[in-house]
């Protein structure tokens, strides 16, 4: 990714909860620490946080409090994985799973109708598949156990642990969240309290093999993130692009790309769709994508999505005068990327146009919500 450095101890006048950009890297650092321990520069954070929210949509997160073992751990057992024998990472294939859990093969991700160049394994809360009924929503179909590899029996216990670290920053994140809109600490708690969705991808970028088109370099194609907010920990190889504006659609940004320099200690924070129709765009999710990494290398990354209960619908936000105010013209829905405020079809919606093979083995009685656009 693009050259430079960058300084992890952003310091504003209002102590080090203040942030500032970092000066090679164009996306906002901010810390954590004060507001999770009440310290000074909690003020200075929230609205450094609105800042960030309101203008890139991304944001480097420092002073989080997750153990470097902790992370460090998730990297490695991932590498790990993704060097087993392809015939043992395929016994955990998602065509086995009607929950798009497990392992999926390099090139059989599609992002906007491309393949991705990308090998990964997908895990999510562990829960018992659900018995429904033919009334109940097709996306309540998307509860269910987790593929774990039997060669690396060690996996389940160092992602558990991870995704219970995440889940506890990602809950203080949503209060932070409400409190930066000017609304109480609490606000969403009544979304979030009750069975929060995490999910994790543990995802290995590689150069194009054979059988693509020379120069073909989609780790992962321009989208936007489907949910309400994302964590990404990245290795130290580069390869993640944010669109200049937030207001970009999901082709090639007339603006060009910021490029996410990796920063050790940090998580790469952005807004999904869902948060975005909540606040009435007033936080833009934006556009991103993953550039393949050079012949002869590999770029390893875990993308931890956190958002409500699939049945909640996220209603607008009372923002206050001031904020509204400040809220962007209405915009035309893109017809190939519509959003809709249930949680748990704008997730199915996701998985269906990402993973055709998995949608075409348990999805082919699913139709698209009438008037509402297509999955």
């Amino acid at each position: 990714m693009g050259a430079g450095s960058a300084d992890a101890d952003s310091t504003g006048p209002d102590g080090p909860g203040s942030a500032t950009a970092r000066p090679a890297a164009a996306l906002p650092t901010l810390d954590i620490g004060p507001y999770r321990t009440g310290g000074p520069g909690r003020t200075a954070f929230l609205a450094a946080l609105r800042a960030a929210c309101h203008g890139p949509g991304f944001f480097y997160l420092t002073g989080h409090g997750i153990p470097p073992a902790a992370t460090a751990a998730v990297l490695a057992v991932s590498r790990e994985f993704f060097h087993l024998p392809e015939a043992v990472k395929l016994e955990i294939e998602n065509i086995h799973s009607p929950h798009f859990r497990g392992y999926t093969r390099l090139g059989h991700e599609i992002t906007r109708d491309s393949p991705d160049i990308r090998e990964q394994i997908d895990i999510g809360d562990e829960r018992p598949a659900r018995r429904l009924g033919p009334h109940d929503p097709p996306y309540l179909r998307l509860d269910g156990p987790n593929q774990w590899p039997a060669a690396l029996p060690r996996m389940r216990g160092i992602v558990g642990a991870y995704l219970a670290e995440l889940g506890r920053l990602a809950r203080t994140l949503v209060h932070a969240f409400a409190e930066s809109l000017g609304l109480a600490a609490g606000h969403l708690d009544p979304t979030f309290a009750v069975d929060p969705r995490s999910h994790l991808k543990l995802i290995r970028y590689l150069p194009a093999p054979p059988g693509f088109a020379a120069g073909y370099d989609q780790g992962v194609g321009a989208h936007k993130d489907g949910g309400f907010v994302t964590f990404v920990l990245q290795d130290d190889s580069g390869g993640l692009q944010v669109a200049r504006s937030p207001r970009a659609g999901t082709d090639v940004p007339a603006d060009g790309w910021i490029d996410v320099t990796p920063v050790p200690g940090t998580f790469v924070v952005n807004i999904g769709e869902m948060f975005e129709l909540a606040t009435q765009r007033y936080y833009r999710a934006t556009v991103h994508r993953v550039v393949s990494p050079p012949a002869g290398t590999e770029r390893v990354s875990a993308a931890f999505f956190f958002g409500p209960h699939l049945s909640a619908t996220l209603a607008p936000l009372p923002l206050p005068d001031e904020l509204r105010r400040q809220l962007p013209a209405a915009e035309p829905p893109d017809p190939r990327n519509p959003i809709f405020a249930e949680h748990g079809v704008n997730t199915l919606k996701s998985w269906l146009r990402s993973h055709p093979e998995v949608a075409r083995r348990y999805y082919s009685d699913v139709e698209a919500p009438a008037g509402r656009g297509a999955y």
